[in-house]
């Protein structure tokens, strides 16, 4: 299991470049989104849609970064791990109830356990979390890599990330 925490470039000055909408609550961002030069090269990871409708299920507030006739192209995972979408956190959603990223967490890691259930061998789960540490000044991102069970943890991992 690794858990690494960088910093992460100005998602606000990204999203304002692109013509994106900058969200004040959790959103799913493209795998590719610190790298992409236009909206048109973004890529979205292939159980983003279906992320998208357990954690609106769940009463989460979700933002999308784009409009509906924007949604990206998914990129289809072809190997033994699950790799989710890249979850943004706001700075705004997070100082009004941090509950909500363990609510989130918990979400993906019922879904990734039923997910890899029937199925032999070892699971591997690969998550990144985007989060903005103060309105538009700074972003760090969080990246797991290991069991299903490790999700869980890193809920005190974006409180520490958010609170430095």
């Amino acid at each position: 299991m690794t858990t690494n925490i960088s910093d992460y470039i100005n998602v606000s000055k990204k999203m304002a470049d692109l013509g994106c909408r900058y969200p004040d609550r959790l959103a799913l961002l493209p795998v590719n989104f610190k790298s992409a030069s236009s909206i048109t090269e973004f890529l979205q990871a292939s159980e983003a849609a279906t992320i998208r409708k357990l954690l609106l299920a769940e009463g989460l507030p979700l933002d999308d970064i784009l409009n509906q006739s924007q949604r990206p192209p998914y990129l289809k995972n072809k190997s033994h791990e699950w790799v989710a979408p890249v979850i943004f956190i706001s700075a705004s959603l997070y100082s009004q109830n941090p509950a909500l990223v363990s609510v989130a967490l918990s979400v993906l890691a019922n879904y990734a356990t039923d997910f890899f259930k029937g199925m032999g061998g070892t699971h591997e789960v690969s998550l990144n979390i985007v989060s903005e540490k103060k309105k538009n000044e700074s972003y760090k991102q969080v990246s797991y890599k290991g069991p299903v069970g490790g999700l869980k943890d890193l809920a005190e991992v974006i409180r520490e990330v958010m609170n430095e």
